[in-house]
């Protein structure tokens, strides 16, 4: 046997101590140190802080300064190019009312900002007294650019200046003098924020501006303001009846032609002031977070030990045999984490417990359970057979729904084909699905809609009515279906084009015994298409070929509703509309856009030479020669009984004429005795007028106007001429 441990070897009893006054102690000394080291670092960096604030505040003064100077002159700079501009065109548009609601408004927009506008005489020797504006005139005569000057010789606020010159084809015809206050008040309200106080003198040391009238004048010597000139700042002290204060002296260039010494004063003794009050104030922050922070953690230092006293009641409930035992107050910690496990744990407990009190019942229980579970299989496996069959059913209804829909509200034909073959895809299992039209009085199918295969593949296939499975089911009017058409002659792979394979269905599209058309189903799997499928298919094609035949009527309709019937091309009322959307889009992007107006000459003496069906003829043949020499984006339009009208977008003026010397050449070349079957010699010759959007006009009825006068113009030159619109056209008294 084991001896028992003698009294000198077992452990002694030690002291208890709580588990707060092993957390609080080292924390009371800790947050002691740190307070101390934060209050002694705040003391330090606020003292060498403000040791540097005065330069600081001087330097972003004078920053501020610097930048509103350059502000100011950038906007007069900016004004003045723009007055540059205005006067310049003013004489090219002195009567338009939009150019004299457009100088109001720049005046006003100048009187918002506080900028005073005066227009000169280039030489102003003896109608200013002031010298300095005279030679600040000399200035910009002899260099020709904008010059600046800052002065307070012109009234009792100090101003900035720009004097711009004016041009005209001679040379410099007035000088521009825009001024902008910047005075006393405009010192002061830039630098009574920093506590700094702000002079303007010119170089020569003159008072222009002081932001307070007490400041100290300090005279600087020739070096000093050398230095200066060279863009050194200076900073100097000196001792006053206010006591100690800093000086920073600087200048601010005005743009090439002037410079401005601007002097900043702060005082040393309210800045010393200012640092003693804040570090007091910093010293009472600190100690008042010290002593919060210790409250606080005091506070949480309880919160976090109070859950050990819900562990040792729940590990004294589970000793005794208590299951149902839980911790209700749990902590977002370690401890928490622990009354986590131990409520586990007293759970997987009762459910064991509870496991083996009903494991007699459950194996009593299973046998019959399986028995039940058999039985719910096989009723489900016959549900989900009927829900499948219903699915396909109502896939197919709505389907088709879907299709009749897309028919009826499609108004575009080529929406309506990728609708047809969409819903075709979506109801069939096809591998490619081609869509013929058939061209009414040809016996000619063209290939305008695929799916399956390269959209471009058979862009250019057609077929006769004797070529085919395509053509035999196209004039029998009767739906083909072959199983295997590896083994049928007909196939032709549509020309060679695809390879095809499997089963296939041409069905044709018929509306009361007149062909639209035929739709051919292609699937690699041979003999693929069922009985309901077949079915389906024709039922398909019939709602197809109305809507097809529907949408070839609306369409027809709606083109006769923009042409000229006589000669094919677009009428006034279609022009105009399309005119105005050239409008809009030209205004939208900045763009521009011309009209070329133009008519037969001698149109009357043509007209009784030919008589009406011939003359009919010509009108037919000149709009031809029109369309035929012009660019596919540009709008060529019969306007009036002989009078055409070409819409040219993206043109200038320039280009117009360029195209309309081109369609005059082009006609004047045509032998329109042959193409009218004219047994006389018929030579016509066309007259030309140009105008260009917005450059002669923004208003489109006047825009047509002037085209029209432009023509009259040529008219009036001899004929067989084109005149561009450049002003009032002569017209009859």
């Amino acid at each position: 046997m084991k001896a028992p441990a003698s009294p000198s070897t077992a452990p002694k009893p030690q002291r208890f101590r709580s588990l707060r006054s092993k957390v609080f102690l080292p924390f009371f000394i800790l947050i002691i140190i740190l307070g101390g080291a934060a209050i002694w670092g705040s003391v330090h960096l606020a003292d060498r802080s403000f040791r540097n604030s005065v330069d600081q505040r001087l330097a972003a003064t004078q920053e501020i300064l610097y930048r509103e100077f350059k502000k100011q002159e950038s906007i007069l700079q900016t004004y003045a190019v723009i007055m540059q501009q205005f006067k310049s065109l003013s004489e090219r548009f002195q009567h338009e009312t939009e150019f004299g609601i457009l100088q109001d408004r720049l005046f006003n927009t100048l009187e918002k900002e506080r900028i005073s506008t005066a227009f000169y005489p280039a030489d102003i020797r003896g109608l200013i007294p002031q010298e300095s504006m005279v030679l600040l005139f000399d200035q910009v005569r002899r260099s020709n650019r904008p010059r600046f000057r800052y002065s307070n010789e012109f009234g009792k606020t100090p101003v900035l200046m720009l004097a711009a010159p004016i041009h005209n084809s001679e040379g410099i015809s007035q000088i521009i003098l825009l001024q902008t206050a910047m005075g006393d008040k405009f010192l002061y309200n830039v630098t009574s924020a920093l506590n700094v106080s702000a002079t303007l003198m010119s170089i020569e040391g003159q008072v222009i501006a002081r932001s307070r009238t007490d400041i100290t004048d300090i005279k600087l010597t020739p070096a000093q303001i050398t230095l200066i000139s060279n863009g050194q700042p200076l900073y100097l002290d000196h001792e006053s009846a206010k006591g100690a204060e800093r000086h920073l002296f600087s200048i601010i260039p005005l743009g090439r032609s002037d410079i401005v010494l601007l002097s900043l004063e702060a005082s040393v003794n309210k800045t010393t002031k200012m640092q003693d009050l804040t570090i007091l104030r910093m010293v009472l922050i600190m100690i008042a977070i010290v002593i919060f922070g210790s409250c606080y953690f005091f506070r949480r230092i309880n919160g976090i030990t109070q859950p050990v006293l819900e562990l040792r009641n729940a590990a004294e409930a589970l000793s005794r045999g208590d299951l149902n035992y839980r911790i209700r107050e749990i902590s977002n910690d370690e401890l928490g984490q622990i009354a986590v496990v131990l409520n586990k744990m007293a759970g997987e407990l009762e459910r064991t417990y509870q496991e083996r009190a009903n494991q007699d019942i459950s194996s009593a229980l299973a046998h019959e359970d399986d028995k039940t579970k058999l039985i719910l299989e096989r009723k489900e496996r016959e549900r989900d057979r009927i829900s499948e069959e219903l699915s396909i059913i109502q896939r197919e209804t709505t389907a088709l729904y879907q299709l009749n829909h897309a028919m009826t509200a499609a108004i575009e034909l080529s929406a309506l084909f990728d609708r047809i073959l969409q819903v075709l895809n979506e109801i069939l299992s096809c591998d490619h699905i081609v869509l013929l039209i058939h061209n009414q009085g040809e016996s000619i199918l063209e290939v305008v809609r695929t799916t399956g295969m390269d959209a471009n593949a058979l862009n250019d296939v057609s077929f006769t009515f004797n070529q085919g499975i395509t053509g035999e089911a196209t004039q029998s009017q009767k739906m083909i279906y072959v199983k295997n058409i590896d083994n049928d002659e007909r196939n032709l792979s549509y020309h060679g084009q695809m390879v095809t394979r499997g089963s296939m269905i041409s069905v044709p599209l018929v509306v009361k015994g007149r062909l639209i058309g035929a739709i051919n189903l292609h699937n690699k799997e041979v003999d693929a298409f069922s009985l309901s499928e077949q079915k389906l298919i024709q039922a398909v094609a019939n709602q197809t070929a109305i809507a097809i035949h529907n949408t070839q009527l609306l369409e027809k309709s709606r083109d006769l509703s923009n042409t000229d019937e006589l000669t094919g091309l677009s009428n006034r009322r279609h022009f105009q509309e399309i005119l105005k959307r050239e409008v809009a889009q030209a205004r939208r992007f900045s763009s521009i856009f011309s009209i070329i107006m133009c008519d037969i000459d001698g149109f009357k003496q043509h007209k009784s030479a030919l008589g009406n069906l011939q003359t009919d003829a010509l009108l037919r043949q000149v709009g031809k020669a029109l369309l035929k020499n012009t660019r596919g984006i540009d709008l060529v339009s019969r306007f009036g009984n002989d009078q055409f009208i070409v819409l040219l977008p993206k043109t200038s003026k320039d280009g117009a004429v360029a195209t309309a010397e081109k369609l005059r050449k082009r006609i004047g070349e045509e032998d329109f005795s042959l193409l009218i079957n004219s047994e006389q010699s018929v030579n016509v010759t066309l007259s030309f007028g140009v105008t260009e959007f917005p450059g002669d006009s923004k208003n489109i009825y006047e825009l047509l106007n002037l085209a029209d006068r432009a023509l009259y113009a040529a008219k009036q030159d001899g004929c067989n001429c084109t005149v561009a619109w450049e002003g009032p056209a002569p017209g009859p008294e």
